[in-house]
């Protein structure tokens, strides 16, 4: 029997690949899932429009989630933490100047992720055993199940769509607009490196086989009523109908043992804490980097050796446009990353640095309502005014730029269990000079852009804060202690493949799942010729 152990986007990935190939897959997951009450709140909201949708209901979604200038301190799904939930049970960790997250929830983070999706270039893998050619068509693989609102433009040459099933969402108006501005200056700032267009974003935008399209509700960021944005838990409950692939939650995996060329995994029930075992003749780990990571060194019995994990710096960096828009507050939109903006200048980074765009959304509101505090409603009319300008960057750096995260596993302690240590260190580069040069760049070309960055305002998040983390056990093509060759097997063992982001050899600026996705596709396709 083949086991895949996780449900996020690695998983599901792998999971496929290996039923296409006519094989029989277990996969096993703790698979925490979303309480009763609010479970019971969505599917009430999902039958009817979004007019009539009951008070009790919608405050139950919304009413947890805050924001500050810093972002959103713990983005919630429903108005719920379950994908975080109970984490600390089974997967020990301390951190220092780290802020890294796992997840026991059916699906892992793909619950509470913000969709978006671009593929890797050839420029930001160079140093990878393998190229962009060996992804190509695990990229185009993930579209048959997985859903793409984009647009042709521009960006195109430089990040393929990989698909021609692409159905686009509408943009804000305060996006339209700005896109509008840029397009006017687009040849002046396509050669001084800044590419743009629409954001690529995995969500259903139109009504498909009987399902409903977006209806421009504005929850986008506490959890799509109507399941549009894409989460592998939805491929999961699909593969169930497949009489091949068999799910089985309630199992924590602690332990991998290669033996008599077999793979024994050790692991423990979620409810009770009780041991359980599995006898598999391969496995594929997909658990999440954090905890695929401490599988693997406690495995290998592998205390008091650090490993790094690579992070892609995450920053935060409102935008003020020159020109207002009216009644954004009331519009209806999605609140989803509207605009991707790429720099691919080699006197800013050597590889391309990734800007995620957000035009208007409550939590700008709230965000702003908490800096004043108890000067709130003093502030109302000017904080209602200022909304209609600004828009949100998020940021994104290329690990060689990039703070890193350095893990020791401890010596069992007296309950038997390990702890995961987790410490933020430099990296090759310093990220605040880089995100200056970004800064500069695009106060260079305001005028073009009719807008301008608000600098002080700007955020570097603690590394691992973006969740585009990975790198712990990286591929190579003659790998060393703590290295998995090109098909994930860390040095050491030849039945286990870990196929998340733990194996990426660098992570880039643009979105970290999709190539999670083509790379565990591509590892589990090659299941018969290893």
């Amino acid at each position: 029997m083949i086991y895949v152990i996780g449900s996020g986007p690695a998983g599901v990935a792998a999971s496929q690949a290996l039923l296409r190939q006519g094989l029989e897959v277990t996969m096993l997951d703790a698979g925490l899932e979303l309480e009763p009450d609010h479970e019971a709140a969505v599917k009430a909201m999902r039958s009817v429009s979004p007019t009539d949708w009951h008070g009790a209901h919608m405050r139950l979604m919304t009413g947890r989630n805050d924001a500050t200038h810093k972002g959103i301190p713990k983005k919630l799904v429903y108005g719920s933490d379950y994908p975080y939930r109970d984490v600390g049970r089974f997967i020990k960790t301390t951190s220092n100047n780290a802020d890294m997250s796992a997840s026991l929830a059916l699906g892992g983070l793909s619950n509470v992720w913000g969709s978006a999706v671009a593929p890797y270039t050839a420029q930001d893998i160079a140093a990878w055993p393998i190229g962009v050619e060996a992804l190509a068509p695990h990229y185009r693989a993930l579209f048959e199940w997985m859903p793409l609102s984009a647009w042709e433009d521009d960006l195109k040459p430089l990040l393929p769509l990989y698909t021609d099933r692409h159905r686009p969402l509408r943009m804000s108006r305060q996006a339209t607009g700005l896109l509008h501005d840029l397009n006017t200056s687009r040849a002046r700032l396509n050669s001084d490196g800044i590419q743009f267009g629409a954001a690529r974003i995995a969500v259903r935008a139109n009504e498909q086989g009987g399902q409903p399209g977006c209806a421009y509700c504005r929850l986008c960021l506490h959890g799509c009523p109507y399941g549009l944005i894409y989460s592998s838990a939805f491929t999961v409950r699909e593969m169930v109908k497949n009489p091949l692939f068999h799910y089985h939650p309630n199992v924590v995996v602690n332990r991998l043992r290669e033996e008599g060329g077999t793979v024994r995994i050790d692991a423990v029930s979620f409810d009770k804490s009780e041991p359980v075992s599995f006898t598999a003749e391969r496995v594929y780990l997909a658990a999440g980097t954090l905890s695929s990571t401490k599988i693997i060194l406690d495995s290998l019995d592998a205390h008091e050796k650090p490993v790094r994990f690579l992070d892609s710096q995450y920053f935060l960096l409102p935008l003020i446009r020159f020109a207002r828009t009216a009644g954004v507050t009331h519009e209806k939109l999605h609140t989803l990353v509207q605009l991707f903006m790429e720099i691919n200048d080699p006197t800013v980074s050597a590889n391309l640095v990734h800007l995620q765009i957000y035009s208007y959304n409550e939590l700008f509101l709230r965000a702003m309502q908490n800096m004043f505090g108890p000067f709130r409603s003093l502030m109302s009319i000017p904080v209602n005014q200022m909304v209609g300008r600004m828009l949100l960057c998020q940021g994104f750096l290329h690990s060689d730029c990039s703070k890193r995260v350095r893990a020791t596993l401890s010596k069992p302690g007296p309950d038997g269990r390990t702890t995961l240590h987790l410490e933020g260190e430099a990296g090759i580069y310093d990220p605040q000079a880089t995100v200056d040069k970004v800064i500069r760049k695009l106060r260079r070309h305001m005028w073009a852009m009719k807008m301008v960055p608000a600098s002080p305002m700007l955020h570097m998040a603690s590394p691992g804060r973006s969740f585009h983390v990975g790198g712990s056990l990286p591929m190579s093509a003659e790998p060393k202690e703590f290295q998995s060759d090109v098909l994930g097997r860390p040095k050491g063992f030849g039945r286990v493949h870990v196929v998340d982001a733990s194996v990426l050899p660098s992570i880039a600026a643009t979105t970290i799942t999709l190539t999670v996705m083509a790379n565990a596709h591509r590892i589990a396709s090659a299941h018969a010729q290893v």
